[in-house]
């Protein structure tokens, strides 16, 4: 072997100390410098993936926050169409009580001005007997010139009026005399 080492002009000594010193160097720059970068490289992958994962939980936590905003909006629109069919409901209800009322003023002031026309009719006849009473009276004293006194004239017409309102259907009743 050292033949074919002086033959290749190698120094075998030296070649012995370089490989040494090479293992050395191979065995302090693994305690040295290969564990620490390693160290780093898996420090910085393990970063990496918990990086991964908060993204992941993220965009999973996104989703479930789209997905809750949906459920969220479609239940407020359900809601709201709700109050908005009580708001009509209502305001139907308020229309029908509206129009049953102002039904019932228009009767009670139909029935009103109905009782007031008759308490003008009463009226208005009673003023009408009390002068075709007073006319009669005046013109049966013209005739009788004083025949009968006042009050048997006045008892005449009465009886007259009693008989021909009744035989007329009542149209025209006795009145008070003046």
């Amino acid at each position: 072997m050292e033949a074919i080492a002086n033959t290749l002009g190698l120094n075998v000594p030296g070649l012995i100390w370089h490989a040494i010193n090479f293992i050395v160097l191979l065995v302090l720059l693994r305690l040295v410098l290969y564990k620490p970068v390693v160290g780093m490289l898996d420090a910085r992958a393990q970063r990496v993936r918990e990086s991964m994962e908060q993204a992941d939980a993220a965009r999973r936590a996104a989703e479930q926050a789209e997905a809750d905003r949906q459920a969220l909006l479609a239940e407020t629109r359900r809601e709201a169409e709700q109050i908005r069919a009580r708001a009509d409901q209502q305001a139907k209800r308020i229309l029908a009580d509206a129009e049953a009322r102002a039904h019932e003023r228009q009767q009670l002031a139909e029935q009103q001005a109905e009782v007031a026309a008759r308490q003008i009719e009463e009226r208005v006849m009673a003023q009408v007997r009390l002068q075709l009473a007073d006319l009669v009276v005046t013109a049966v004293e013209r005739v009788t010139r004083g025949a009968l006194d006042t009050n048997a004239q006045r008892g005449l017409v009465q009886q007259f009026l009693a008989t021909n309102g009744a035989a007329d259907g009542g149209s025209l009743r006795a009145g008070p005399t003046r």
